[in-house]
């Protein structure tokens, strides 16, 4: 076979397409492409005669470097099983020994891209895991497995079929989630929504879910979406039932002010402790709350508000009261008290 050398370093030149590659397996390799290749790095060829010497991977080039087209027949020449995955790490492929395994790429609009695979010679073909697996599926070895993508977001976003079977993690304050239309999306198509921010977001559709055209997530809150083609549905909507009544202690020593988060949201009772050099404010979110607030700082005025309040409620040191959020400013629960006079004393 003619072989081009490069006459400064004596390496091998490869060409724009490689047909035919002999890889020795022992490590988990990454190919490149050829046009991308330094000397004497793993190459794409279109026919690839891998021998593993254990358990070891191939991983393909991102998809982008390349055209819709690329073919690449992996045959197994050795006694040991290696897996083919794409650039992201999904398994595409779970080549045996003596087996030979044809994988050509339909579309290079990401870096996995989407590749198409079928075994040649086979008398009897069977599935192939990876080239099986959807939204919610990961191959693993040889079997078919669940999965959940965690998709953090934190600004306005519309969900789309893409997102099936997936976790929508919201992470920021207000905003707002919107389903794309049902017949879109199609019968059958879910998505998991936590909403672990620190404000409320609302999840919108043209249609209607649970009847509504709209749903609000508080902190906490999260639910499984579920579509049939015409409107969505809701299962497990709420927060988690993790308590009847629930107290946490919190030290704000210093002169800032400070902001509930993670945690700290959804409680009911609240005890401050710590010393202030200046006036405090405790930030909580501008969501339908309880607050059982006990002030045990000492130094400064302690207050609490949401952030867009403009007159925040102050509660002395050493006093206990109860208060609640109505989705815009804290209001004291407690609106009068009572004087009056008694044997030996007043109250």
């Amino acid at each position: 076979m003619t072989v081009y050398t490069d006459v400064f370093t004596s390496s091998n030149i490869y060409a724009s397409e490689v047909s035919y590659a002999e890889l020795a397996l022992t490590a988990n390799t990454t190919l490149v492409w050829p046009l991308d290749a330094q000397p004497d790095t793993p190459v794409v060829a279109k026919i690839m005669d891998v021998t593993a010497s254990g358990a070891y991977s191939i991983t393909m080039p991102s998809a982008i470097s390349a055209s819709d087209g690329e073919t690449v027949l992996f045959n197994n020449v050795a006694a040991t099983t290696f897996t083919v995955k794409d650039s992201t790490g999904t398994t595409l492929l779970t080549v045996a020994s003596g087996e030979q395994w044809q994988l050509y790429l339909d579309s290079n609009t990401t870096s996995a891209g989407v590749c198409r695979t079928y075994q040649i010679a086979a008398g009897t073909s069977t599935a192939n895991a990876g080239g099986l697996a959807g939204y919610g599926i990961k191959a693993l070895s040889t079997t078919l497995n669940q999965k959940i993508d965690v998709k953090a977001k934190s600004s306005n976003y519309t969900l789309v079929a893409a997102d099936r079977a997936s976790l929508i993690n919201w992470t920021g304050g207000s905003g707002t989630l919107t389903l794309t239309a049902a017949a879109t999306l199609g019968a059958d198509w879910f998505v998991h929504i936590r909403n672990s921010g620190v404000g409320s977001f609302t999840l919108a559709t043209a249609e209607t879910i649970d009847g509504v055209v709209s749903k609000t997530f508080d902190p906490g809150d999260a639910a499984t979406i579920v579509c049939n083609g015409s409107a969505f549905y809701t299962v497990g909507f709420g927060q988690d039932v993790s308590f009847l009544f629930d107290h946490t202690v919190i030290d704000v020593t210093g002169s800032s002010n400070y902001t509930l988060t993670g945690s700290e949201l959804n409680r009911i009772s609240y005890e401050f402790i710590g010393v202030l050099g200046a006036a405090v404010s405790v930030i909580v979110p501008a969501t339908v709350q309880q607050y059982w607030v006990a002030n045990s700082t000492t130094g400064a005025d302690l207050t609490i508000k949401t952030a867009a309040q403009v007159s925040a409620t102050l509660l002395p040191s050493g006093q206990r009261s109860i208060y609640y959020c109505n989705g815009t400013d804290i209001i004291s629960a407690v609106t009068a008290a009572i004087s009056g006079t008694v044997s030996g004393g007043t109250f």
